[in-house]
């Protein structure tokens, strides 16, 4: 059991700090994207809400996958708060995992250390001399109720540490400022000027051709 533990501990679910990876797509096919919010269904209707991302008048499904239109605008400011996001979102990651191992450690701790049928930690020992007692004694278990109690912070820890780490996994400012900045990087592109050769018959010379 312990050697179990130990390896919950020592080897973290990979799933929840996978690294991210982003196609890079070309920058003079970007479009805008746009964002709505819609009411989240916990339960209670209307009472929350959450931001969906479209891009090209579809659904973003997943956050991350906006990387690879803000990577590929080359705008340094959004670029830079993606990265924040994806940085909390890792931290994010490796959080849930820890907390929900030291969770079912706590767990495993608390099960094998709960107190009798009477919700009473006692044991029964010999009858030490001196006491007037019939062969055996039941006294207070002291080292279980502080293995118990161990057992509930851990738990508690473990459930702190994956809410915060859950926290840090959904999409906030960082992704919104980021979308801001591709969105006005796009809108500023204006019309590029660059200089190409042209010839005809009558001349030859340097052209000034406008790109959208």
């Amino acid at each position: 059991m312990k050697q179990f533990l130990l390896l919950l501990i020592l080897c973290p679910i990979r799933i929840w700090a996978q690294t991210d990876t982003l196609t890079p797509i070309r920058r003079d096919n970007l479009k805008l994207i746009e964002s709505d919010l819609l009411p989240a269904y916990n339960g209670r209707y209307g009472r929350n809400v959450r931001t969906q991302y479209t891009y090209d008048g579809l659904d973003v499904r997943r956050t991350k996958d906006l990387g690879q239109y803000i990577f590929a605008s080359g705008d340094p400011d959004a670029i830079r708060e993606f990265n924040s996001y994806i940085s909390s979102r890792k931290t994010g990651g490796w959080l849930i995992a820890s907390g929900l191992l030291s969770a079912i450690v706590g767990v495993a701790i608390m099960s094998s250390n709960s107190p009798g049928s009477n919700g009473k930690f006692t044991k029964v020992q010999p009858c030490p001399p001196g006491y007037l007692c019939s062969g055996t004694l039941t006294v207070t278990d002291t080292e279980k109720q502080n293995a118990y109690a161990s057992g509930g912070v851990t738990l508690l820890v473990g459930s702190v540490m994956a809410g915060i780490g859950w926290g840090l996994n959904m999409p906030g400012n960082h992704v919104r400022r980021s979308v801001q900045y591709y969105n006005r990087a796009l809108k500023q592109r204006g019309i590029s000027w660059q200089l190409t050769p042209y010839s005809s018959i009558s001349n030859s010379g340097v052209g000034l051709v406008g790109r959208f």
